[in-house]
Protein backbone atom coordinates (compact mmCIF):
# COMPACT_ATOMS: atom_id res chain seq x y z
CA UNK A 1 0.00 0.00 0.00
CA UNK A 2 1.81 3.27 -1.06
CA UNK A 3 1.39 6.80 0.76
CA UNK A 4 -1.33 8.42 -1.85
CA UNK A 5 -3.62 5.16 -1.24
CA UNK A 6 -3.56 5.50 2.60
CA UNK A 7 -3.72 9.58 2.15
CA UNK A 8 -6.74 9.21 -0.05
CA UNK A 9 -8.01 6.31 2.32
CA UNK A 10 -7.57 8.75 4.99
CA UNK A 11 -9.80 11.91 3.33
CA UNK A 12 -12.33 9.43 2.18
CA UNK A 13 -12.78 8.43 6.42
CA UNK A 14 -13.19 12.12 7.15
CA UNK A 15 -16.28 12.25 5.26
CA UNK A 16 -17.20 10.67 8.35
CA UNK A 17 -16.81 14.00 10.18
CA UNK A 18 -20.26 14.83 8.87
CA UNK A 19 -22.85 12.44 10.36
CA UNK A 20 -20.41 12.47 13.22
CA UNK A 21 -21.12 16.05 13.79
CA UNK A 22 -24.74 15.84 13.14
CA UNK A 23 -24.88 12.96 15.81
CA UNK A 24 -23.09 15.29 18.22
CA UNK A 25 -25.56 18.20 18.33
CA UNK A 26 -28.68 16.12 18.23
CA UNK A 27 -28.16 12.64 19.42
CA UNK A 28 -24.96 12.28 20.86
CA UNK A 29 -26.12 8.84 22.72
CA UNK A 30 -25.95 7.35 19.31
CA UNK A 31 -22.11 8.54 18.55
CA UNK A 32 -21.07 4.91 20.30
CA UNK A 33 -23.29 2.50 18.02
CA UNK A 34 -22.29 4.70 14.90
CA UNK A 35 -18.44 4.46 15.52
CA UNK A 36 -18.60 0.62 16.16
CA UNK A 37 -20.94 0.08 12.85
CA UNK A 38 -18.33 1.69 11.20
CA UNK A 39 -15.66 -0.32 12.81
CA UNK A 40 -17.63 -3.57 12.20
CA UNK A 41 -18.35 -2.38 8.62
CA UNK A 42 -14.64 -1.74 7.79
CA UNK A 43 -13.56 -5.58 9.41
CA UNK A 44 -16.69 -7.07 7.49
CA UNK A 45 -15.95 -4.92 4.22
CA UNK A 46 -12.33 -5.91 4.98
CA UNK A 47 -12.61 -9.78 5.06
CA UNK A 48 -15.13 -9.99 2.17
CA UNK A 49 -12.21 -8.35 -0.11
CA UNK A 50 -9.14 -10.57 1.06
CA UNK A 51 -11.77 -13.41 0.12
CA UNK A 52 -12.32 -11.84 -3.60
CA UNK A 53 -8.82 -11.19 -4.03
CA UNK A 54 -7.99 -14.49 -2.75
CA UNK A 55 -10.33 -16.47 -5.39
CA UNK A 56 -9.00 -13.59 -8.13
CA UNK A 57 -5.56 -14.39 -7.03
CA UNK A 58 -5.66 -18.41 -7.39
CA UNK A 59 -8.91 -18.45 -10.21
CA UNK A 60 -9.86 -22.14 -9.26
CA UNK A 61 -13.37 -23.59 -10.49
CA UNK A 62 -12.98 -26.11 -7.06
CA UNK A 63 -12.49 -23.65 -4.81
CA UNK A 64 -15.02 -20.55 -6.19
CA UNK A 65 -17.34 -23.59 -5.95
CA UNK A 66 -16.34 -24.35 -2.05
CA UNK A 67 -16.80 -20.18 -1.48
CA UNK A 68 -20.59 -20.56 -3.24
CA UNK A 69 -21.39 -22.87 -0.69
CA UNK A 70 -19.89 -21.91 2.18
CA UNK A 71 -21.75 -18.49 1.38
CA UNK A 72 -25.03 -20.77 0.92
CA UNK A 73 -24.50 -22.09 3.96
CA UNK A 74 -24.32 -18.97 6.14
CA UNK A 75 -27.14 -17.43 4.25
CA UNK A 76 -29.51 -20.50 5.23
CA UNK A 77 -28.51 -19.98 8.75
CA UNK A 78 -29.42 -16.03 8.15
CA UNK A 79 -32.73 -16.89 6.24
CA UNK A 80 -33.87 -19.46 9.59
CA UNK A 81 -32.86 -17.28 11.75
CA UNK A 82 -34.93 -14.53 10.48
CA UNK A 83 -37.94 -16.91 10.09
CA UNK A 84 -37.32 -17.93 13.84
CA UNK A 85 -37.09 -21.89 12.57
CA UNK A 86 -35.44 -24.99 13.81
CA UNK A 87 -32.27 -24.55 12.50
CA UNK A 88 -31.21 -28.18 11.83
CA UNK A 89 -34.72 -29.23 10.57
CA UNK A 90 -34.54 -26.56 7.61
CA UNK A 91 -30.84 -25.29 7.20
CA UNK A 92 -30.20 -27.94 4.95
CA UNK A 93 -33.11 -27.28 2.62
CA UNK A 94 -32.26 -23.77 2.75
CA UNK A 95 -28.71 -24.32 1.65
CA UNK A 96 -29.45 -26.59 -1.13
CA UNK A 97 -32.42 -24.32 -2.29
CA UNK A 98 -29.93 -21.11 -2.51
CA UNK A 99 -26.78 -23.10 -3.76
CA UNK A 100 -28.64 -25.18 -6.33
CA UNK A 101 -31.16 -21.99 -7.52
CA UNK A 102 -27.92 -19.44 -7.73
CA UNK A 103 -26.08 -21.86 -9.25
CA UNK A 104 -28.43 -22.69 -11.80
CA UNK A 105 -29.63 -18.99 -12.64
CA UNK A 106 -25.49 -17.64 -12.37
CA UNK A 107 -24.67 -20.32 -14.90
CA UNK A 108 -26.91 -19.41 -17.03
CA UNK A 109 -25.82 -15.98 -17.16
CA UNK A 110 -22.31 -16.40 -17.59
CA UNK A 111 -22.10 -19.66 -19.43
CA UNK A 112 -24.69 -18.20 -22.36
CA UNK A 113 -26.01 -14.98 -21.65
CA UNK A 114 -22.49 -13.69 -21.45
CA UNK A 115 -20.91 -16.03 -23.26
CA UNK A 116 -17.44 -16.00 -20.53
CA UNK A 117 -15.58 -18.43 -18.70
CA UNK A 118 -18.06 -19.56 -16.33
CA UNK A 119 -15.53 -20.58 -13.62
CA UNK A 120 -13.15 -17.25 -13.83
CA UNK A 121 -13.19 -16.11 -10.62
CA UNK A 122 -13.52 -12.30 -12.00
CA UNK A 123 -17.26 -12.82 -13.09
CA UNK A 124 -17.99 -16.16 -10.77
CA UNK A 125 -17.65 -13.73 -7.74
CA UNK A 126 -19.52 -10.63 -8.43
CA UNK A 127 -22.48 -12.70 -10.10
CA UNK A 128 -22.76 -15.05 -7.74
CA UNK A 129 -22.45 -12.84 -4.69
CA UNK A 130 -25.17 -11.01 -6.12
CA UNK A 131 -27.55 -13.15 -7.34
CA UNK A 132 -27.19 -14.55 -3.29
CA UNK A 133 -27.83 -11.54 -1.80
CA UNK A 134 -31.07 -10.84 -3.58
CA UNK A 135 -32.17 -14.71 -3.14
CA UNK A 136 -31.42 -14.25 0.43
CA UNK A 137 -33.57 -10.67 0.96
CA UNK A 138 -36.67 -12.59 -0.78
CA UNK A 139 -36.08 -16.60 0.96
CA UNK A 140 -36.38 -14.67 4.03
CA UNK A 141 -39.52 -12.94 2.64
CA UNK A 142 -41.30 -16.45 1.25
CA UNK A 143 -40.55 -18.94 3.40
CA UNK A 144 -41.34 -16.95 6.47
CA UNK A 145 -45.00 -16.64 4.44
CA UNK A 146 -45.18 -20.05 3.60
CA UNK A 147 -44.74 -21.01 7.64
CA UNK A 148 -46.70 -17.99 8.99
CA UNK A 149 -49.51 -19.13 6.57
CA UNK A 150 -49.42 -22.48 7.36
CA UNK A 151 -49.72 -21.67 11.40
CA UNK A 152 -52.28 -19.52 10.70
CA UNK A 153 -54.65 -21.30 8.33
CA UNK A 154 -53.77 -25.12 9.51
CA UNK A 155 -57.55 -25.79 9.72
CA UNK A 156 -57.97 -25.03 6.01
CA UNK A 157 -54.49 -27.08 4.98
CA UNK A 158 -56.61 -29.90 7.35
CA UNK A 159 -60.03 -29.40 5.90
CA UNK A 160 -58.67 -29.42 2.06
CA UNK A 161 -56.98 -32.66 3.15
CA UNK A 162 -60.15 -34.04 4.24
CA UNK A 163 -61.82 -33.03 1.48
CA UNK A 164 -59.98 -35.44 -0.87
CA UNK A 165 -57.27 -33.29 -2.20
CA UNK A 166 -53.86 -34.28 -2.45
CA UNK A 167 -51.00 -32.91 -0.13
CA UNK A 168 -49.82 -30.85 -2.83
CA UNK A 169 -53.10 -29.24 -4.22
CA UNK A 170 -53.89 -28.46 -0.45
CA UNK A 171 -50.77 -26.79 0.02
CA UNK A 172 -51.44 -24.45 -3.30
CA UNK A 173 -52.82 -21.83 -1.37
CA UNK A 174 -49.62 -21.72 0.94
CA UNK A 175 -47.30 -21.97 -1.81
CA UNK A 176 -49.29 -18.89 -3.79
CA UNK A 177 -48.98 -16.90 -0.66
CA UNK A 178 -45.10 -17.92 -0.45
CA UNK A 179 -44.66 -16.92 -4.00
CA UNK A 180 -46.35 -13.91 -3.91
CA UNK A 181 -44.19 -12.36 -1.14
CA UNK A 182 -41.32 -13.35 -3.26
CA UNK A 183 -42.85 -11.36 -6.65
CA UNK A 184 -44.69 -8.73 -5.68
CA UNK A 185 -42.10 -7.07 -3.59
CA UNK A 186 -40.04 -7.79 -6.82
CA UNK A 187 -42.26 -5.81 -8.75
CA UNK A 188 -42.65 -2.75 -6.73
CA UNK A 189 -39.23 -2.17 -6.14
CA UNK A 190 -38.52 -2.64 -9.81
CA UNK A 191 -40.48 0.85 -10.43
CA UNK A 192 -37.68 2.41 -8.27
CA UNK A 193 -34.80 0.35 -8.59
CA UNK A 194 -33.19 2.75 -11.30
CA UNK A 195 -32.75 5.53 -8.56
CA UNK A 196 -31.79 3.92 -5.69
CA UNK A 197 -29.73 0.36 -5.52
CA UNK A 198 -28.62 -0.25 -9.23
CA UNK A 199 -27.32 3.50 -10.02
CA UNK A 200 -24.59 1.53 -7.29
CA UNK A 201 -23.95 -1.07 -9.55
CA UNK A 202 -23.84 0.73 -12.88
CA UNK A 203 -21.15 3.08 -11.19
CA UNK A 204 -19.49 -0.04 -9.91
CA UNK A 205 -19.55 -0.81 -13.79
CA UNK A 206 -18.91 2.16 -15.38
CA UNK A 207 -15.84 2.82 -13.20
CA UNK A 208 -14.39 -0.66 -14.49
CA UNK A 209 -14.33 0.28 -17.91
CA UNK A 210 -17.65 -0.77 -19.44
CA UNK A 211 -19.27 1.12 -22.02
CA UNK A 212 -22.66 2.36 -20.83
CA UNK A 213 -24.50 0.35 -23.27
CA UNK A 214 -22.52 -2.78 -21.96
CA UNK A 215 -23.46 -1.98 -18.77
CA UNK A 216 -27.47 -1.62 -19.35
CA UNK A 217 -27.38 -4.69 -20.66
CA UNK A 218 -25.37 -6.16 -18.04
CA UNK A 219 -27.61 -4.90 -15.13
CA UNK A 220 -30.57 -5.98 -17.00
CA UNK A 221 -29.48 -9.50 -17.07
CA UNK A 222 -28.65 -9.58 -13.40
CA UNK A 223 -31.88 -8.12 -12.65
CA UNK A 224 -33.36 -10.71 -14.56
CA UNK A 225 -31.15 -13.11 -12.90
CA UNK A 226 -31.85 -11.68 -9.14
CA UNK A 227 -35.76 -12.77 -9.66
CA UNK A 228 -35.51 -15.90 -11.73
CA UNK A 229 -32.20 -17.13 -9.20
CA UNK A 230 -35.40 -16.08 -6.47
CA UNK A 231 -37.98 -17.74 -7.30
CA UNK A 232 -36.15 -20.78 -8.02
CA UNK A 233 -33.94 -21.06 -4.72
CA UNK A 234 -37.78 -21.04 -2.66
CA UNK A 235 -39.21 -23.68 -5.03
CA UNK A 236 -36.19 -25.88 -4.32
CA UNK A 237 -35.87 -25.08 -0.57
CA UNK A 238 -39.98 -25.71 -0.04
CA UNK A 239 -39.77 -28.74 -2.08
CA UNK A 240 -37.31 -30.25 0.24
CA UNK A 241 -38.86 -28.99 3.47
CA UNK A 242 -41.54 -30.63 2.73
CA UNK A 243 -40.49 -33.57 4.83
CA UNK A 244 -39.27 -32.02 7.76
CA UNK A 245 -42.84 -29.74 7.88
CA UNK A 246 -44.55 -32.46 7.46
CA UNK A 247 -44.61 -35.81 8.49
CA UNK A 248 -45.56 -39.09 6.30
CA UNK A 249 -49.35 -38.75 7.19
CA UNK A 250 -49.44 -35.17 5.86
CA UNK A 251 -49.56 -33.83 9.41
CA UNK A 252 -47.97 -30.76 10.15
CA UNK A 253 -45.33 -30.92 12.60
CA UNK A 254 -44.08 -28.57 14.99
CA UNK A 255 -41.92 -25.18 13.55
Amino acid sequence: MNTGLILHTVLGLLLLLIPAGALYLLERKMLKSFGLTIVRMVVQLLVVCLMVWALIRFNKAWLSLVWLLLMAVYAAWIVVKRCKLLWRRLLPAVGVGLFVGVLIVGLWILGLVLSVRVFDAHWFVPVMALLTAHATAMMIRGLSTYVSALKADEQQYEFLRGNGASHFQALLPFLRRSMLAVISPTMANLTVLGITSMPLLLCGILLGGMTPVNAFILMLHMIIGCIAASVLSLAITLFLADKSLFDKFGKMQAM
